[in-house]
C-alpha cells in the first residue's frame, strides 16, 4: 500500500497502521524529496495499491509525486490495473473528485475537519485499512471513550488532560514515547504545538535541558513529561508529568478534544490550516559555504562567521534560552544518521532540541505564537532533478521534485522568518560531505572567534 498525501494525512495513517501488533504494509511519501520517492518505488510495485489523500486535491507537492509515482506503477502493471487500484481521499467538488467507471475509486472528506484531527476519519483509516490495521477495533475503542467526554462532569477525561496540559503552560512539554510509538508522537507534537503548548520528543531516559557541554545550559521554566501510550513512570505528588492510559483509539479521540480545549483556554487556534504551499523563486545566496554546505542566515548572524559551528553558536547566543528546534528535509532512511545529533546539539547550543523529519514535524506551525530558534537541514537530489511530470506529453510540465522540495522548505523558512523568528538554514550540497561537516560542528569544542 502506497500513500502519497500531505503530511497531516500521512500523519493520520502512520497512528492508525501503528496501532496493528505485527505491522502493516503501509509507506507513505508527505514529501517531494526525490530520495524518498525513489526509495518508495524500489519495491514490488506489481500488486501495490495507490492512496492519494488531498482535502483539496490541489497540493503541488502531492500532485507532482503523484505523477511520478503513478507512471511508475502503470509502466509495471498498465494504465487501466493501475486505475482500478487506486484511491482518492479528497473533499467533494475538489479536482480529485472525478468518478470514474472504471477508474479510481473516491472517498469524500468531511471539508469542516482539519487533517491534524482526521486519524480516525478517511484520512487515517483508508490507507490505515488498506495496509492491514484493525479498523474496527480502533473505531469501537474510540466510540466508548466518547461517551466518557460527552459527560457534563468535572471528571472528564479530556477535561482533566486538557487541564494538565494548560497547568503547562510556559513549561517544555517532553513527549517521551518517541522511540517506543513514533507515530503517534509525531502526530501528537504538531497538534499541541497548533494548540500554543511547547513541545520536544525526546527518548524517556534523556535529560531535556543541556548536559555537559561547552556551553552553559539554559534551564527552561519547567518541563512536564508527557507519556502519550500509557508507559513511563505513574505521575506522582510535585512531579510535572502526564501519562495517559488509553487504548489507540481512546487516546486519539482524548488528544484531539483536549488540544481543541487547550486551544480554547490559551486564545490558539489547534485548526489552522497547514503551512504555507511551495513558495516560487529559487534561493537567495548563502552567507558563506562550508564543506559541502550553503549555510543561509538573517541579520542575527556575527559578521565574519565563516564556519556551521560558528553559525550554531550564534544562533545559540540569539535564542534567550528559547528551544531549538531541527527540520530535516532529509530521508529518514539514508540519512538517518542526522537524528543522532540531537543529543550533541543539546550540549553544544546550551538549549532544549526538538528534531523532526520535515513537512510532517512542521504542520502545526501555524497555529500558535512562536517561541523557538530554527534549524532547518535541506540537501540537494542525487542526479539531477527528477521531473516532476512524467511521460510523452504530460501536461503541465511543472518543476523537478527536487525544486519542489526545496520549494516547500523555503514556503516554511520564510513564513518563520516573517513572525520575526531567526532561522538558519543547512543545505547540503553534497549530503556524504555535508553531513561529515555537521556532524564535526556539532561535536567540535566550542571557539569564541572564528578562524
Amino acid at each position: 500500500m502506497l500513500l502519497v498525501g500531505t503530511p497531516d494525512a500521512v500523519a493520520a495513517a502512520r497512528v492508525v497502521a501503528g496501532t496493528a501488533p505485527d505491522g502493516t504494509r503501509l509507506t507513505a511519501l508527505d514529501s517531494a524529496d526525490p530520495v524518498q520517492v525513489a526509495e518508495a518505488l524500489s519495491g514490488e510495485l506489481a500488486e501495490t495499491v495507490l492512496v492519494v489523500a488531498d482535502a483539496a486535491g490541489t497540493d503541488p507537492v502531492v500532485a507532482a509525486v503523484t505523477r511520478v509515482v503513478a507512471a511508475a506503477i502503470a509502466e509495471e502493471v498498465g494504465a487501466q490495473a493501475l486505475a482500478a487500484r487506486t484511491v482518492y481521499v479528497t473533499e467533494p467538488g475538489s479536482p480529485l473528485d472525478v468518478p470514474a467507471d472504471p477508474g479510481p475509486v473516491v472517498v469524500s472528506l468531511d471539508a469542516d475537519v482539519p487533517g491534524r484531527f482526521g486519524v480516525l476519519g478517511p484520512l487515517g483509516l483508508v490507507p490505515a485499512g488498506l495496509a492491514g490495521a484493525d479498523v474496527p477495533a480502533v473505531l469501537g475503542d474510540a466510540v466508548a471513550a466518547e461517551r466518557a467526554l460527552a459527560a457534563d462532569d468535572p471528571d472528564n477525561p479530556a477535561l482533566l488532560l486538557a487541564g494538565a496540559l494548560v497547568a503547562g503552560r510556559g513549561s517544555l512539554l517532553a513527549l517521551r514515547d518517541v522511540e517506543r510509538s513514533p507515530a503517534l508522537t509525531g502526530w501528537l507534537a504538531p497538534l499541541l504545538t497548533a494548540a500554543g503548548l511547547t513541545v520536544v520528543p525526546v527518548p524517556p531516559d534523556e535529560p531535556v535541558g543541556a548536559g555537559p557541554g561547552p556551553r552553559e545550559p539554559t534551564a527552561p521554566a519547567g518541563v512536564v513529561d508527557v507519556h502519550a501510550d500509557g508507559t513511563g513512570p505513574r505521575p506522582g505528588p510535585g512531579h510535572g508529568a502526564v501519562r495517559l492510559d488509553a487504548g489507540p483509539g481512546a487516546a486519539v479521540v482524548l488528544w484531539q478534544a483536549a488540544a481543541a480545549l487547550a486551544g480554547r483556554v490559551l486564545d490558539t487556534d489547534p485548526f489552522a490550516p497547514a503551512p504555507p504551499a511551495p513558495a516560487d523563486g529559487t534561493d537567495p545566496a548563502p552567507s558563506f559555504v562550508d564543506g559541502g554546505i550553503a549555510v543561509h542566515a538573517g541579520d542575527w548572524l556575527p559578521a565574519g562567521t565563516r564556519t556551521v559551528a560558528g553559525a550554531l553558536d550564534a544562533l545559540a547566543a540569539v535564542a534567550d534560552g528559547a528551544p531549538a528546534v531541527v527540520s530535516a528535509w532529509l530521508d529518514p532512511e539514508s540519512d538517518a544518521s542526522v537524528s543522532v545529533l540531537r543529543g550533541p546539539l543539546v550540549a553544544r547550543l546550551g538549549l532544549p532540541v526538538a528534531f523532526g523529519w520535515a513537512p510532517a514535524c512542521r504542520s502545526g506551525d501555524t497555529g500558535a505564537p512562536d517561541v523557538a530558534v530554527h534549524c532547518h537541514l535541506t540537501g540537494d537530489g542525487p542526479g539531477g532533478d527528477l521531473p516532476g511530470s512524467v511521460g510523452a506529453g504530460a501536461s503541465p510540465p511543472g518543476p523537478g521534485l527536487d525544486s519542489l522540495h526545496a520549494a516547500q522548505a523555503r514556503a516554511v523558512i520564510d513564513d518563520q522568518r516573517r513572525r520575526g523568528r531567526p532561522v538558519l538554514r543547512l543545505h547540503l550540497t553534497d549530503r556524504l560531505a555535508g553531513l561529515v561537516t555537521l556532524a564535526r560542528a556539532v561535536t567540535s569544542a566550542q571557539s569564541s572567534t572564528e578562524p
